[in-house]
């Protein structure tokens, strides 16, 4: 006998007025062991562990397992492995006896072979298929056992693969040219070799093949503490909230209740009512489990595995809710702010279906060693238009480009009530001064006998040349002569567009200048990938400046002030 609850649950004890459906708060261990247990030592094979290694990644590596297998074959290969104390912690060169029959071939050079993706050519090098979720980085940890990933390798699998551009894209089927595996390598970047020894028996239970269910880069197996950050802060992200201490209370009847110590087992609250219990160390057993499936249809507990990665955790999660789900993104976070932005992420959570929920979309972006932060206008930008973006390192958790701080001018905005007020702040903008209701004289008396003067609305000196504006039409018989006085002439029309008006303006002062959709790339900049654009016109000078017709994002206007070196101004 033993206590199931080990301290972290109190069940009330008052079951014996529960007469109709008692039931016992201890039980026998023999109540909890699985059913699908027993297995032949002739359909085992060996595994050595290398570095980095965790139990729940290796079994989901058997072919076959799906993520509800994973708890059956942790406890067959825990009696197949009795004299180790401790599966959670494996030492690099351990031998392990695992269930199942490997799909490896018993000789090295089958080995490579039959390893999924991977084959040598003779020469040293391998082919290899990239499978969903994969990164260079990992690649090359994982198939040619390199512990750390010099640049100078990276740039020699580029030089191997001129169609990789950027060794932090690549895609699910790309075939690439990895370098020679270990024995090329120096000896401190190997890792321990994998001896597998197979037995022509097959396993007593028929597995189908299935793909792995885990993050293949196993990028945030992360400390517990760091774990409950980010689960946190992603629940919060979505108006969720997330309790961590104290007790929590669920009445079974008038006289009995179940106590939950929230610091043993997190209880996660969502706006739709849903609420988790997280069994982060598998502590509550099938009769807990049972009492709180049998009585609340929005209450869950949730096992998860010590060393199982953030995302199989927040996959276990949201496969119990009926309103939000978690899938791999296949195309860029769109957001719809203005301008429009796109950003890449790794994983998204969105409202299942139809469903409608206060709290937008959420990505989750997988930041490596080798990537750079998002900048912070960019999350910023996303959240103002319920986009919220998580960035997590695999090694610290939660992590985020520390806040910029843009000295942004207020954003200059052109009146559009008259053409003449419009092109009056348009020169203003451009720092080119102008003169109101300007006299200029047609004829005058000495000349032709009789004077005569025009007011312009406007009137723009540049060198020797002046400019004339005017709002309204004039005879051709003045225009004539003021033309052939040296004025350049501007006609402006308050029923025109601005963006006609603009055009009109810039052309007649000779103002360089482009119309059109204009995009910019974080790429370009070194940076994630993101990306945002707009229609407008762009005037070109010492500092480019945008004119557009729309309210521009202020944390995009600041960026693109830092990184592109140009201004925003709207009408």
């Amino acid at each position: 006998m033993r206590k199931t609850f080990a301290g972290a649950l109190i069940v009330g004890l008052a079951f014996l007025l529960f007469q109709t459906q008692a039931f016992s708060v201890q039980e026998d261990t023999a109540e909890l062991s699985f059913s699908k247990t027993a297995v032949s030592r002739k359909n085992v094979h060996l595994y050595t562990v290398q570095q980095g290694d965790v139990l729940s990644a290796i079994i989901r590596r058997l072919p076959g397992i799906t993520e509800k297998d994973v708890p059956v074959y942790y406890e067959m290969t825990r009696k197949l492995n009795p004299g180790l104390k401790n599966l959670d912690r494996l030492s690099a060169g351990q031998t392990l006896v695992l269930p199942g029959k490997s799909p490896l071939a018993p000789d090295a050079a089958a080995s490579d072979a039959a390893r999924p993706g991977l084959a040598g050519d003779g020469s040293g090098r391998q082919d290899y298929r990239v499978k969903k979720g994969d990164t260079l980085i990992h690649i090359l940890r994982r198939e040619l056992g390199m512990k750390t990933v010099a640049p100078t390798t990276l740039r020699r699998v580029q030089s191997l693969n001129p169609s990789i551009r950027n060794v932090n894209r690549i895609y699910a089927g790309q075939k690439i040219v990895l370098p020679g595996g270990p024995a090329t390598l120096p000896a401190a970047a190997q890792a321990p070799p994998t001896t597998e020894i197979l037995s022509p028996a097959a396993p007593e239970e028929a597995i189908q093949q299935a793909a792995p269910t885990a993050d293949a880069r196993g990028a945030a197996v992360l400390p517990p503490a760091a774990r409950l950050a980010v689960i946190r802060h992603i629940v919060t992200q979505m108006n969720g909230n997330m309790i961590t201490s104290g007790n929590y209370y669920l009445p079974v009847s008038k006289t009995e209740q179940v106590t939950i110590d929230c610091s043993a087992i997190p209880v996660v609250e969502f706006e739709d009512r849903t609420t988790l219990f997280l069994d982060l160390e598998r502590r509550a057993n099938r009769q807990l489990k049972k009492i709180i499936s049998d009585r609340w249809s929005n209450y869950h507990l949730v096992a998860i595995d010590e060393k199982d990665d953030i995302i199989v955790i927040l996959k276990k999660m949201f496969q119990t809710t009926k309103t939000y789900e978690i899938a791999k993104a296949q195309s860029p976070l769109s957001v719809s702010s203005a301008p429009p932005l796109e950003i890449l992420v790794d994983w998204v959570i969105t409202a299942r279906g139809s469903r409608k929920t206060s709290t937008g979309v959420q990505g989750i972006r997988l930041v490596y060693e080798e990537n750079p932060l998002l900048p912070r206008a960019v999350v910023n930008a996303a959240r103002r238009h319920a986009a919220a973006i998580t960035e997590i390192s695999p090694v610290s958790g939660l992590t985020a480009k520390t806040e910029e701080i843009y000295s942004l001018p207020p954003l200059t905005v052109l009146p559009v009530s008259t053409a003449k007020e419009f092109t009056l702040a348009l020169l203003a903008a451009l720092n080119l001064p102008a003169e109101k209701d300007a006299d200029v004289q047609v004829f005058n008396l000495a000349r032709d006998g009789f004077n005569l003067s025009v007011k312009a609305d406007l009137a723009v000196s540049a060198g020797e040349r002046r400019t004339l504006i005017f709002s309204r039409r004039l005879p051709g018989q003045f225009i004539g002569v003021l033309e052939k006085a040296g004025h350049d002439l501007i006609f402006i029309d308050d029923a025109d567009d601005p963006a006609k008006n603009l055009e009109k303006v810039l052309r007649g002062l000779r103002v360089l200048f482009t119309t059109g959709y204009f995009t910019f790339s974080g790429l370009d900049k070194n940076q994630p990938p993101y990306e945002f654009g707009f229609a407008g016109t762009k005037i070109r000078g010492g500092k480019d400046i945008y004119v557009v017709n729309f309210d521009f994002n202020p944390e995009l206007r600041g960026l693109l002030q830092e990184n592109w070196s140009a201004s925003v101004i709207r009408y």
